[in-house]
């Protein structure tokens, strides 16, 4: 894979291999390294060996997607156990309710079955006949209170 970094210089990425105990030499670039090699005294041994990466970097995406798929299946059969738990467990729980909720249930419904038929319906309301006037009365006059027989 190559980089344009700036106008003139391309940039490579490689594999490093290198005999051990040595370690690469510091580039005249900040930031950089040599391919130059240098022991623990840091007296020049060698040259480091420079191998394209591209192998080696599709090969670490092709593990990191495998990983990644690995990791989502894990998650996967993770979830599905925890909800099969908490179903399980709702499950437990509703057997062992059911019988007291029913028993509630009936209790109240039998206790709305008792106060309806307690319950007497009133005898409808009949206005009460407006008397008739005699020769010495006068006629009642009309009021708007209702009489109740």
């Amino acid at each position: 894979m190559a980089y344009d970094e700036e106008p003139g210089t391309i940039r490579d990425m490689f594999v490093v291999e290198r005999p051990v105990g040595t370690s690469l030499s510091d580039s005249s670039s900040p930031g950089g390294i040599s391919a130059l090699l240098r022991d623990a005294a840091n007296v020049l041994a060698g040259h480091a060996v420079l191998y394209p990466a591209d192998a080696e970097l599709d090969d670490l995406k092709a593990e990191a997607r495998e990983e990644g798929r690995q990791e989502g299946v894990v998650k996967g059969v993770v979830i599905g156990v925890v909800a099969t738990t908490a179903v399980a467990v709702l499950g437990a729980v509703a057997v062992k309710a059911a019988p007291h909720i029913k028993s509630k249930f009936n209790d109240f419904r039998s206790k709305l079955n008792r106060k309806t038929e307690e319950v007497v319906e009133p005898a409808p309301l009949r206005a009460a006949p407006e008397p008739t006037a005699t020769a010495n009365e006068e006629a009642p006059s009309h009021s708007r209170h209702l009489h109740v027989a």
